[in-house]
Order: C-alpha cells, then structure tokens, then sequence
C-alpha cells in the first residue's frame, strides 16, 4: 500500500505535464485565428496584424470547410463586413487563393474603436448567402495620414579625395567636348 501514493503522484505529474504541453500547442491554431460557423460551413479567419489599425489596410484570411464533410470550399464566394458605433460601414469580397478553400480581402478601417463584424459566404451563386454570427472587433488607433515616421537614414560620409568604387564615373571621357 505504500506504492500507491507515489504512483498516484507520478500519474498526477504525468496528467499535469500533458494538460501544460496541449494548452502550450493550442491545437495548432495561430493566436490571430479563430473560428466561425454557419449552417454548412465551418470557417477559420485570421486577421494581420492582429489587433488591426485603423488608417491601414488588414488582410483577412479565411479558411472555409464543409461542415458536414470536413473538405475545403473551392470556387465559393463570400464578404466580410463591419459597421462601427458611429455608423461607418465597410465590407469587400474574397479572393480565391491558391490554397484549396482559402480566401483572402483587405479591409480599412476609416477609425478606430469596436466595430460589429460578420462573414458570409456560400458554396455558388446558386445558393444563399450563409452568414456567420456577428462578432465585435477592436480596431486600435493607427498613424494619421501623413503622420508617419520615416525610418532613420545616416549620411554616408564621402571622401573627395578618395574615389568611391561603388559609384559610376560620370565624367566626360577624355579629349571629349564639356557639358554645354
């Protein structure tokens, strides 16, 4: 009876040290991703950068699977949309990449604040748009327009005396009439 605590305690470990590793993994979704579904569709958006900026264009990524067979969605069609608070709207339409059931739109937010967002897409024209449940999103301030900061150039020093080798020669060839 004396080894059981000890095994219990090594299970617990071993249970404690699996549950740590499959939280770390995260089931192999990246941390700007999440899941959405509709009544056919099961749909994977992902958003760069995550948080998005207002005053810069966002790329959205969405990846659409059949719900009931768990295959891609080639050759669908489908938006994304938003509205914020102060009742700016914006949507656009995806594009087909060339991964099989992967779609890609660029959004830009006019300000920052929560915007209520929402998907909707479908398998052809023939079909109804299926739409996803509205979902609120923070847009961060972004810079300004033409607010921005120029990345920081130094000078790089030059020597008269000394030809540089990078340079081309733009002096007249020799015996040749100067520059009028």
């Amino acid at each position: 009876m004396s080894r059981m605590p000890g095994r219990s305690a090594r299970a617990m470990f071993a249970i404690g040290a699996l549950a740590v590793l499959a939280s770390a993994c995260g089931g192999g979704r990246k941390e700007n991703e999440f899941r959405m579904t509709t009544e056919s569709f099961t749909i994977r958006v992902a958003v760069d950068p995550a948080p998005p900026k207002a005053v810069e264009q966002i790329t959205w990524t969405v990846v659409v699977m059949d719900k009931e067979t768990g295959r891609p969605v080639d050759m669908g069609e489908g938006r994304i949309f938003a509205s914020s608070r102060d009742g700016k709207n914006i949507s656009n339409g995806f594009a087909r990449t060339d991964r099989v059931g992967t779609y890609t739109t660029k959004l830009f937010f006019v300000t920052a604040g929560t915007w209520a967002m929402g998907i909707q897409f479908r398998r052809d024209s023939t079909q109804v748009l299926e739409r996803t449940q509205d979902w609120m999103q923070d847009v961060r301030s972004g810079d300004e327009p033409g607010e921005y900061t120029l990345p920081s150039v130094s000078p790089v020093p030059t020597d008269s005396a000394k030809p540089d080798s990078t340079r081309p020669d733009t002096s007249p060839p020799e015996g040749a009439a100067p520059p009028r």
